[in-house]
């Protein structure tokens, strides 16, 4: 399958020992002759949204969105009645990314958008023109439909069942340790 917004990355064996993806699964938000964009979906921060916006009354999870601009928050909803001007890249599932932030707060505030609606990420994955279909080529990456609703997925065990469902030989790494070196 080939890559384009809306698919999902999902890390092979080959990268077991890369510290940032390994056993990841990524959501496309872009992918053209610019380049590609997407967001880590199961690797959990320790931080809550009231930690990085104090004036926000809201225990939200954050996510890893990836190694790029991690200082920066990032967001994917499906709600743009409520949230205006964010940009739709996942016709299907009706996935936005971005929009107006004040109007996040204040919904946020107000109690009128939760964790079912949005998810949050401090940074992104990102790939220059070419790198990533190269990097597909060179077996880091399977790529396939996105048949998930990310507002509920259990980050611990999407890998494990992504990667069997790829190809049921993959199994052998179902049980295979986040750090392969403490094995």
């Amino acid at each position: 399958m080939k890559p384009s917004s809306g698919k999902l990355l999902v890390a092979t064996p080959e990268l077991l020992l890369d510290h940032i993806f390994n056993q990841s699964v990524l959501l496309l938000t872009e992918h053209n002759s610019k380049g590609s964009m997407a967001f880590m979906l199961n690797k959990p921060l320790i931080l809550r949204l009231n930690d990085v916006f104090p004036e926000i009354p809201s225990n939200i999870q954050l996510w890893n969105g990836g190694p790029v601009e991690t200082a920066n928050l990032f967001y994917i909803h499906n709600v743009p009645e409520l949230i205006p001007e964010g940009f739709l890249f996942d016709t299907e599932k009706k996935l936005y990314i971005g929009g107006d932030f004040a109007m996040i707060k204040g919904l946020l505030k107000e109690g009128n958008l939760d964790e079912n609606n949005i998810r949050f990420f401090l940074g992104y994955s990102g790939w220059a023109p070419g790198q990533l279909e190269d990097e597909i080529k060179e077996k880091a990456w399977f790529v396939t439909s996105n048949d998930l609703n990310i507002f509920d997925i259990n980050p611990r065990n999407i890998w494990k069942e992504k990667i069997v469902a790829i190809d049921p030989e993959n199994v052998i790494w179902k049980n295979a340790p986040l750090n392969p070196y403490l094995n």
